[in-house]
């Protein structure tokens, strides 16, 4: 008997790029502390398994803000998430937990995840020993379009066994803030097996690979652990064609 899935998902995007249903869960760290370049305001996540392997989706709705150096300075746009993209990545693990996996230190007053005697970089996964592999993993760039004054960009690139659909929409800019975006992200063919449960971890980062704040090129990404909604998709089975009738 063939079957056909069908997946619920959750947030928004405009156009073709992808479909989301309407949960909404706030992120477990509403706001990063001083120090950290990426703030993330709120945030929807959702996980769902489907069969067979490597076909899991998913969803995420974010509202980020970048503080780039402090008083306005980002760095030649390289703190614009719109110009330049915008690291992402999932981890099954808490941030503490994945610090303690890479031989590191959690900083809890800056977010960020350190080792001694060297800063660690996350993207690299490289801490003293090999950090966990993230369950999801992704670098994104955007296409910039201009409606008006309204400036959005679009993303759509091969990743794992699918791809990763995204949108990003520039919001008003707080003063001495390199800018704040709504961020709709939808990931399709991966192994998101190894997340069964809520929280997990997100770690978001910039072109210059200070998200966390501290020196260019070298603090790695801000990380936050954040409530998700895991779940499997829902398989319709198909009946196939019904013969018509004879009399």
């Amino acid at each position: 008997m063939k079957t056909s899935v069908r997946i619920t998902l959750i947030g928004a995007v405009a156009g073709a790029l992808m479909v989301l249903s309407p949960y909404s869960t706030p992120s477990a760290h509403a706001l990063a502390p001083p120090g950290t370049e990426i703030h993330l305001n709120s945030s929807s996540v959702q996980v769902v398994h489907n069969t067979p392997a490597n076909t899991d989706v998913l969803n995420m709705s974010l509202n980020v803000e970048n503080d780039g150096d402090g008083l306005g300075s980002c760095d030649s746009e390289a703190d614009d998430l719109l110009e330049t993209g915008v690291h992402v990545s999932v981890s099954k693990l808490s941030c503490a937990a994945y610090s303690l996996a890479c031989q590191c230190i959690f900083n809890n007053a800056t977010n960020s995840i350190i080792c001694l005697p060297a800063i660690c970089t996350t993207q690299t996964g490289v801490c003293g020993g090999i950090c966990p592999a993230f369950d999801f993993d992704a670098q994104v760039n955007y296409v910039e379009h201009q409606i008006g004054e309204q400036s959005y960009g679009t993303s759509f690139a091969p990743n794992a066994a699918g791809a990763v659909a995204s949108k990003i929409v520039a919001l008003d800019t707080p003063l001495f803030t390199c800018g704040t975006w709504s961020i709709n992200l939808q990931a399709t063919g991966q192994n998101l097996s190894g997340i069964t449960a809520s929280p997990v971890s997100l770690f978001l980062n910039d072109s210059d690979n200070d998200g966390a704040g501290g020196p260019d090129g070298i603090t790695g990404a801000a990380c936050f652990d954040v409530t998700a909604i895991v779940g499997n998709g829902i398989v319709k089975p198909h009946h196939g064609v019904r013969k018509a009738r004879r009399h």
